[in-house]
């Protein structure tokens, strides 16, 4: 599995094998029991953690590792984040000392977004302009998500709306979103 974190506007994969997240299941079950009895964040002393303020106080652990360049202990708290919320899309690590304005964002679908791009359409100018309005319904404008430029994509198969990247460079967005119209645009086509 991967998990994607931002530490000062920087983005990283972090890829977790499976086998790591069943084989730490009774360590993670630990580390729970451990939160159970609260957990200190930042200045507050929280008697009951939820979800959030656990993946939360784990992400500092998290971010500590990277920081530190210590994989293990870096892989292991990877891991229980995906062990407890395999859901999430990108986590984005405080790095000024309060652990509670870590953001964490989930996929809509609960499923990763695979985002394959067909080759380039040789002529997408020469097309029908209707085609490309119509792809262009399929595909959001790019937008600031946080620390990072996204666009979305319309599922066609769910209906819902989908992220499809997210990168710190918007230029890079717009030209990826470019892409995913001329995608879109040969995917109606057909």
């Amino acid at each position: 599995m991967e998990l994607k974190v931002i530490i000062e506007e920087e983005l990283y994969t972090l890829n977790v094998p499976d086998q790591l997240i069943e084989d730490a299941a009774d360590f993670f079950d630990k580390m729970d029991a451990d939160m159970d009895a609260g957990i200190q964040m930042s200045r507050s002393w929280i008697e009951n953690p939820d979800k959030l303020q656990r993946i939360q106080a784990v992400a500092n652990k998290l971010l500590t590792a990277i920081e530190t360049e210590n994989h293990n202990l870096g892989r292991m708290m990877a891991a229980y984040i995906l062990s407890r919320a395999p859901d999430i899309d990108v986590i984005d690590l405080d790095t000024s000392g309060d652990m509670t304005t870590t953001e964490i964002r989930y996929r809509e679908s609960g499923s990763p977004v695979s985002f394959g791009m067909p080759p380039m359409l040789d002529d997408p100018f020469g097309m029908d302009p209707a085609l490309r309005e119509a792809a262009e319904k399929q595909v959001s404008k790019v937008f600031k998500q946080g620390r990072v430029y996204s666009f979305s994509l319309l599922n066609n198969q769910t209906g819902e709306w989908e992220t499809a990247i997210q990168v710190k460079d918007q230029q890079q967005a717009e030209e990826q979103r470019e892409q995913a119209v001329l995608a879109k645009m040969r995917e109606l086509a057909h």
